[in-house]
């Protein structure tokens, strides 16, 4: 019979998976929110909004990153 992975393991590989919420800002000379993506973490939400907004390179690097509380 095979052992039984421990509690601890499971939780560490769900929050790995688990997706946040992330605000999206692109910096002018004021920042303008384009939206809110989720992602599993800051680079992957830059990656997904650079995407889902279609943003050019200039645009991706005055890219604004911030986590949104739950």
């Amino acid at each position: 019979m095979p052992l039984r992975p421990k509690s601890r393991d499971r939780s560490a590989k769900l929050a790995s998976r688990m997706k946040r919420r992330f605000r999206i800002v692109l910096v002018r000379s004021k920042g303008e929110v384009l939206g809110t993506v989720e992602a599993a973490d800051a680079n992957a939400a830059e990656k997904v909004a650079a995407i889902q907004f279609k943003l050019d390179e200039q645009q991706r690097r005055r890219l604004l990153v911030q986590e949104l509380a739950r």
